[in-house]
């Protein structure tokens, strides 16, 4: 009987753990499947305990070589985040390559608008390859029709706007044109409340202060 007993309270403690396992498998699953930049705050290297840099630049260790040397201005080979972003299907890749185009941006712009007053040609380096980078995930958006992506990317958006990054706020406007075009592409009421609500931030941004 005592050994019955043993060998249910053994039992009952591996499902206690697989299922404590599977619950953090299925957190972590669903922190990777978003944009995971969402109130960091000035930071884009993590989110709290979340290394969104270090996770993403294992995926794309040559993209992040290029980005994150300020050594190096010219292009970052960009085709494997634009193929997985663009990647048919629902898997994690797609939101890596968002997470990693976002820590780009955030990199490269913050790092022209520091430097703006020291070195012309780096800060038109960085500005111009920071620019770029917004136009992946726009076109994904118009060309990958599916919910949970899209709202990633727009929290992508709102974040630039938020302008919580490191000198985020400075070059927000920037981006109302290409955020005004995505309602086109859009059927669904939420996001489009959401595009328009974008729009109106930015053009209020663009209005001399």
């Amino acid at each position: 009987m005592m050994m019955n007993l043993r060998f249910l309270a053994i039992s009952v403690g591996c499902v206690g753990l697989l299922a404590a396992a599977v619950v953090a498998d299925d957190e972590t699953h669903t922190t990777a499947m978003s944009y995971r930049l969402v109130g960091s705050g000035l930071t884009w290297e993590r989110n709290g305990d979340d290394q969104v840099l270090a996770d993403v630049s294992k995926r794309y260790p040559d993209f992040f070589a290029v980005v994150l040397d300020p050594k190096k201005t010219h292009e970052p080979d960009i085709r494997r985040i634009r193929a997985d972003l663009e990647r048919e299907g629902r898997g994690r890749e797609r939101f890596d390559a968002l997470n990693a185009v976002a820590v780009a941006y955030f990199e490269l712009n913050g790092r022209a608008q520091a430097g703006l007053e020291d070195d012309a040609s780096t800060y038109l380096s960085d500005s111009f390859r920071a620019t770029k980078l917004l136009s992946i995930p726009w076109r994904a958006y118009r060309d990958i029709d599916d919910p949970a992506l899209r709202d990633a990317i727009l929290d992508f958006y709102e974040d630039i706007v938020r302008g919580e990054k490191k000198h985020a706020d400075e070059t927000a406007p920037r981006i109302l044109r290409l955020v005004d075009s995505l309602e086109r592409k859009e059927s669904d009421a939420a996001r489009i409340e959401r595009i328009r609500a974008l729009t109106a931030r930015l053009e209020a941004l663009q209005e001399p202060r």
